[in-house]
């Protein structure tokens, strides 16, 4: 039983070969992107039935030091890992680019390649909020009610700084003092669309 599945393997493996061989479009997984187009022969960047390595990959594409790399690729110098990134054979529209952020350095900071939306709101410790595999925000639980440091993540929308839009504010508060940092005396934690006047503006 055991010499039968042998001849079987053996056999499947020689067709295999031989269609290959005939039929000459069965290996070709499609397109280089623009980037690689100049390159004629698959043995530029493949090792036949090993595929392509990292080593292939640096024959091309060097990398120094980190002193000599721009910020946004400076995690290039490891040198390796460049197939969890980048795919070919897309077509020449392609972004052979995908990045896997798992891979890069937890003391790397995100500002060194991503723009802070929050303007330094939150720090410097995006992962503190964020996942690396995705970017949506998990869980997150609002400070307590009696947090009052609203301010520090919430900007006043511009209506809130109109003179007009302000006195009609100040008429249904008892507090006079009140100001667009003092987002609790109007607004509830749980629902910021919930507010807490009873006077409609």
């Amino acid at each position: 039983m055991k010499r039968a599945l042998n001849g079987l393997f053996v056999l499947a493996v020689v067709a295999f070969s031989l269609w290959l061989f005939l039929k000459d479009d069965a290996a070709q997984p499609g397109p280089l992107s623009v980037s690689h187009e100049e390159i004629t022969g698959c043995e530029e960047c493949h090792t036949p039935w090993r595929g392509v390595s990292d080593e292939k990959c640096l024959q091309c594409h060097e990398f120094g030091s980190r002193a000599s790399l721009i910020p946004l690729i400076a995690f290039h110098e490891a040198n390796e890992y460049c197939l969890k990134c980048h795919r070919e054979h897309g077509g020449a529209a392609a972004d052979i680019s995908r990045m896997d952020h798992t891979l890069l350095n937890g003391e790397l900071l995100c500002t060194q390649c991503h723009f802070d939306k929050h303007d330094g709101l939150f720090g410097r410790d995006c992962r503190a909020c964020h996942g690396i595999t995705t970017w949506k925000v998990e869980g997150y639980r609002h400070p307590p009610e009696g947090n009052r440091e609203c301010a520090r993540c919430h900007r006043a929308p511009r209506s809130h700084y109109e003179p007009e839009f302000w006195s009609r504010i100040e008429k249904g508060m008892s507090e006079t003092s009140v100001s667009q940092k003092k987002c609790w005396e109007c607004h509830r934690v749980h629902d910021w669309r919930h507010r807490k006047m009873g006077h409609a503006l």
